[in-house]
């Protein structure tokens, strides 16, 4: 056995492995002590990399729960300010259809229903106006789509009466190529006035017309029951004119079923022209394509800066135009922890000079939306039945929308991003957390040999001292 003095082996063999042991077993205390496995990016690399990743999706998918748990707030502040709508055109609508029984009403009856609608009207002002969350106002149309007609040619005229999420802010020009009209049927000759009495069928509704009626006769019992034929009936020079209240194709002067001569003895109209209603055509500047839209009312096409704004035009002759500056303040919803995770909501003005725009069958020169209403008529209260009926469709329609978007996209996305972020959370977790069990073993096993690396580097350290008894 070689003894030296200057080199001590043994010691510095035990030495380093005390070293290399004592540094494993700090390391096992500080992944027990923190919980994790990864401490310091040197201790695994790739590993830092992909769980500094998941950790900041798990955080976002975080704040994106939170942004889509104050989106149905939002959602369901709307609605519930809408059902109030709701509740106040209903009641409207009841106060219309007693003013409309003019045969029983006293005029102080009929003021006392106007001024309740006036007062309902102006609650729907109010809730249009004030109806907020936090600060921003959600049903004035703020939140929604507007639009302005800021110029015109020809005789063209019209609103714009929504748009939708995909409608985009920007100024276009819509061009009628084909105006809409009403089915119209004309007479061929004079009433003769010497037929035997008879049923008119009109649209299916029988309407007694008596022996020897003039002209102007025949048209008054027409218009007697113009709100269940919807057709309206004028005189000229004893000639009978049949006009739909309704625009478009869809709407006919169908006489037939009727006992009364209809012929050239008659009321003349079985060899009167008949003109048959048409659309409302008409195109953007996005594109040279008519599109049809249904009676007055016309929507723009899908794939467009301008998809789903809809107008009411109620007149204009082939290529008249109309120049609309529309604002979009729809409200778009971060629903997602990524960029463009987003869904987009359109709520519409519920102010009462809005609601009711496009209702059918309405008199000529009457009120044409909510706000104007008058039922201290009997032609008036007829109407606001027509726009409280078109209103409530309104309504309905958007809450419908409203609801969709809270069951189908956010409250959907709510319970999808819970368990995204689980799982996230659970990768992140098996990357950079500590196995506790196994560590413990490991440091138990580190802890043993430090204790043993000390006691043999005692020993060796000790070995020198036999030189000592050589010396002796």
């Amino acid at each position: 056995m070689a003894l030296r003095i200057n080199l001590n082996t043994a010691a510095l063999n035990a030495h380093r492995w005390l070293g290399v042991n004592d540094s494993s077993l700090s390391k096992s205390i500080e992944r027990l002590s923190s919980g994790y496995r990864i401490n310091v990016a040197a201790e695994d690399p790739a590993g830092i990399v992909i769980s500094e990743g998941l950790r900041a999706q798990a955080q976002g998918l975080a704040q994106a729960m939170s942004n889509t748990s104050q989106a149905i707030n939002l959602i369901k502040v709307a609605e519930g300010a809408m059902q109030e709508v709701h509740n106040l055109l209903r009641s409207m609508r009841d106060l219309a259809v007693h003013a409309a029984n003019v045969g029983a009403n006293e005029t102080a009856s009929i003021a006392a229903d106007q001024a309740q609608i006036q007062s309902g009207i102006a609650s729907l002002e109010r809730i249009s106006s004030q109806t907020q969350f936090g600060t921003k106002t959600l049903l004035d149309g703020s939140a929604g789509v507007q639009g302005q007609i800021t110029s015109t040619s020809g005789d063209a005229a019209g609103v714009v009466v929504f748009g939708t999420e995909a409608t985009k802010a920007g100024a276009y020009t819509i061009t009628i190529d084909v105006p809409a009209t009403r089915t119209e049927l004309v007479g061929d000759d004079a009433v003769n006035g010497t037929y035997a009495a008879g049923v008119l069928k009109l649209n299916g509704i029988s309407i007694d017309i008596a022996a020897d009626s003039t002209a102007a006769a025949v048209a008054a019992a027409i218009n007697g029951k113009t709100s269940q034929t919807g057709v309206s009936a004028t005189q000229a020079s004893d000639i009978l004119t049949l006009r739909q209240t309704h625009y478009g194709s869809a709407y006919n002067v169908d006489t037939s079923g009727s006992t009364v001569d209809l012929g050239a003895t008659g009321l003349n109209l079985t060899g009167g022209a008949l003109t048959q209603g048409v659309n409302v055509q008409a195109h953007t500047n996005e594109y040279a394509t008519a599109l049809e839209g249904s009676g007055q009312l016309w929507t723009s096409g899908g794939g467009y800066d301008s998809a789903g704004l809809t107008m009411l035009i109620t007149a204009g002759e082939a290529a008249d135009t109309l120049t609309v500056a529309v604002t979009a303040g729809t409200l778009s919803f971060q629903i997602g922890a990524n960029s463009g995770q987003t869904v987009s909501a359109a709520l519409q003005s519920t102010a009462p000079s809005l609601l009711g725009v496009g209702a059918s069958g309405l008199s000529p020169g009457g009120a044409t939306n909510v706000a104007a209403i008058d039922v201290t008529t009997a032609i008036g209260a007829n109407d606001a039945i027509l726009l409280l009926d078109r209103a409530i469709s309104q309504v309905s329609t958007q809450r419908a929308s409203m609801g969709a978007l809270q069951r189908n996209s956010l409250e959907s996305a709510m319970s999808s991003l819970a368990i995204t972020r689980e799982n996230v959370q659970a990768s992140e977790s098996s990357i950079r957390d500590t196995d506790m069990a196994a560590e413990i073993v490991s440091f138990t096993k580190y802890q043993i040999l430090v204790q043993a690396g000390s006691a043999m580097l005692t020993q060796a350290n000790q070995s020198p001292q036999t030189i000592l008894q050589m010396l002796r």
